[in-house]
């Protein structure tokens, strides 16, 4: 009987969120670290029982380097897919189509070009108990006539049912990105 109660009891993994992301981002593709920092608000509507809607809006500015900034604003609207594999874990496919927007300037001129692409990618996330939830995911990228693999670790806290914080890890290439975010589920 204690078993079926904490079965019953046990959180279920939602896709119906909003969800805001502070970033802290080191890029090292041009042979030095230029550190970079941003902010994002995304979120997840079910649209079906193992189907959800998602969108992202985020902007990110690095620092200033050889008299250089860069800022980029990224824009994504997209479709996943889950179904349970086990007792408290779902494997998802995504596929968005997202447009980036880069801007660089210096003292005396600016410059900025965007592209649409899309990302695609697939996912596992877990219940590892009624408090926290663990994930990973490898997403492929293909945007400004580049392809680039991402492998995202995270784990998320739940502080009740509704609200939750997370904490994750994302590598890219030449990039590592910290991220920290707040989480609120509607459903």
């Amino acid at each position: 009987m204690l078993a079926l109660s904490t079965t019953v009891l046990s959180k279920e993994i939602s896709y119906d969120f909003i969800q805001g992301t502070y970033s802290s981002i080191t890029d090292s593709s041009l042979g030095v670290d230029i550190d970079g920092s941003g902010f994002a608000i995304s979120g997840s509507v079910s649209i079906s029982p193992s189907v959800a809607f998602t969108a992202l809006y985020g902007d990110v500015s690095y620092d200033r380097f050889l008299g250089v900034e860069a800022d980029a604003t990224e824009m994504g609207f997209g479709i996943t897919a889950h179904t349970s594999i086990a007792q408290n874990t779902d494997v998802l496919g995504y596929f968005s189509v997202i447009n980036v927007e880069v801007e660089v300037s210096n003292s005396f001129a600016s410059i900025s070009d965007d592209d649409t692409g899309h990302s695609i990618g697939i996912g596992l996330r877990h219940m590892a108990t009624d408090n926290v939830e663990i994930d990973i995911a490898f997403t492929q990228a293909d945007i400004f006539d580049d392809t680039g693999n991402q492998i995202g670790l995270g784990a998320r806290f739940y502080a009740n049912d509704k609200l939750s914080f997370g904490v994750g890890y994302g590598m890219e290439d030449d990039v590592d990105a910290l991220l920290l975010n707040i989480r609120a589920e509607f459903k």
